[in-house]
């Protein structure tokens, strides 16, 4: 079946072991001040957290990134069609298409689709 925005890529940004806060809350703040931005959608679950992550004033300027809560590793999803210009409405088809709830409900899922950070 082909998707709209085509395959869908996963790269790990980074490990959060040594910034974790002690809620959720404040670790996604942390990460949210790491580029000045604000998160516009917010979903999470016991196991994961997955944001639509925008620079304030640029509704045109989303990346999805979701949060490992066991393993404390984030990551940025990254689609053919589109990386980090999407809109809320965009984030919202894609989040269906795509299922991403599965990636928030079971983090351990993106390991499958783990592209190298240079590629």
């Amino acid at each position: 079946m082909q998707r709209s925005l085509g395959r869908m890529s996963a790269y790990k940004m980074f490990n959060w072991r040594d910034r974790a806060a002690s809620t959720i809350q404040q670790t996604v703040s942390a990460f949210l001040d790491v580029g000045d931005a604000i998160a516009t959608r917010w979903i999470q679950t016991p196991k994961g957290v997955l944001l639509l992550q925008m620079v304030p004033d640029n509704s045109a300027s989303g990346a999805i990134y979701v949060f490992d809560r066991q393993r404390d590793d984030w990551y940025m999803l990254s689609f053919e069609g589109c990386e980090d210009q999407f809109t809320s409405e965009q984030f919202d088809h894609v989040f269906s298409e795509y299922k991403l709830f599965s990636y928030v409900e079971q983090p351990g899922l993106l390991l499958s689709q783990l592209q190298p950070a240079n590629a």
